[in-house]
């Protein structure tokens, strides 16, 4: 074997030396204070471009026949709902569904831009702590884009939602259960489905949604907890961050804020499942079509463009699809065990909330139950 050249050795701790005070300049360099405050999301570049990618032009007119339908459907499926669900832990008189309202591509962009707004305060606020940076500049331009390719490629997509008003604050819209009515339509004339129970089909799992949060109050709160340690790690404790801690956090995150994501996406893959199991159980029993539905919705699941599949996966999105699989099995796998009863307990508190393991592996979180 050749002896090692100390000139080399000496020459390659020169350059490693050398390569680490350029490093140290330039990430100086990258957060050195300047006159402009930083701003973390440029919220109308998002709106805008989300708005451009959307497939719609303008705002649907009003159609008050069309209102009507999801006010009727509304009150067709809440006593079905109470029946398959039962009243949960809220208080007497709590209303557990609010109003259905449709609305379009458009709306929904806006309607999530002021969600995502709303929850990024507690990052705004930080804001204050670092004037404006080149890390925060290119950050924010890297946020920005993010969120309106995001926000454009699902308003295309989407076919409902709920929203639960996290981080104490109010909904967004008088109503917080939608269905973004031209992706039903487009749906239902593209697999040749019933217009009217398909959108029936799709309020179960919404309103499914909403039960979710309006009878079990502690979920609200735990979720807050975790959204909070996401958002902003440990900075939310009152000490004082260095700049790079704080960038850090606002950027590739630190141990606590993956632990909590890890949580959170056990909780939406749970809130997600169960909705999907309520949806087809009473969809099965009161929808004369449902087979026709329900093979529609797996054919959506898997026939996407090979486009379409790399930019769900790049975006992580592809996560959020698995989501709806992996918790519907979950809670299909739970129940098939233990009956109604075993899986009503995911909803006593969040010790019996199933980990993101539990999730993958339900008879982890059967052993772990009935050893309680």
């Amino acid at each position: 074997m050749a002896q090692s050249d100390p000139t080399r050795r000496v020459g390659r701790a020169m350059a490693w030396g050398v390569a680490i005070g350029v490093g140290a300049v330039v990430l100086r360099e990258l957060v050195r204070p300047r006159e402009e405050q930083a701003q973390l999301v440029d919220w109308q570049r998002v709106e805008e471009m989300a708005l451009s990618r959307c497939a719609e032009a303008s705002d649907p007119p009003a159609d008050l026949s069309r209102d009507e339908a999801y006010r009727a459907i509304q009150a067709e499926l809440e006593p079905l709902l109470v029946e398959a669900l039962g009243p949960g832990s809220a208080a007497p008189g709590t209303r557990l569904y609010p109003g259905l309202q449709a609305v379009g591509r458009r709306q929904w962009v806006r309607f999530n831009i002021r969600i995502f707004r709303q929850m990024f305060e507690p990052l705004e606020k930080l804001q204050r702590l670092i004037p404006g940076s080149l890390m925060l500049s290119f950050g924010q331009r890297g946020i920005s884009r993010y969120l309106g390719l995001i926000l454009g490629l699902l308003a295309r997509r989407v076919l409902g939602q709920y929203d639960p008003a996290l981080l104490g604050r109010e909904p967004v819209e008088t109503s917080s259960l939608i269905l973004v009515e031209p992706n039903v339509q487009a749906w239902a004339q593209k697999d040749h489905l019933p217009l009217d129970e398909l959108r029936r089909w799709l309020a179960m799992h919404e309103m499914t949604h909403a039960w979710e949060f309006k009878a079990h109050p502690w979920l609200q709160e735990y979720l807050e907890g975790l959204l909070n340690q996401v958002l902003i790690g440990r900075l939310g404790d009152g000490h004082r961050p260095s700049r790079l801690e704080l960038l850090r956090t606002l950027t590739i995150g630190v141990g606590q804020q993956w632990k909590a994501i890890a949580k959170v996406q056990a909780v939406m893959s749970l809130l997600e499942g169960y909705s999907n199991l309520i949806m087809n159980d009473v969809g099965r029993r009161q929808l004369p079509h449902f087979a026709l539905l329900e093979g529609a919705y797996r054919r959506r699941q898997q026939e996407r463009t090979p486009l379409e599949k790399l930019f769900l996966r790049l975006t992580g999105l592809e996560m959020k699809m698995r989501q709806y699989v992996l918790g519907e099995r979950f809670c299909l796998a739970v129940r098939d065990a233990g009956g109604p009863a075993l899986l009503a307990r995911v909803w006593e508190g969040p010790e019996l909330l199933p980990t993101m393991a539990e999730i993958q592996r339900p008879q982890l979180y059967l052993d772990r139950v009935k050893a309680r």
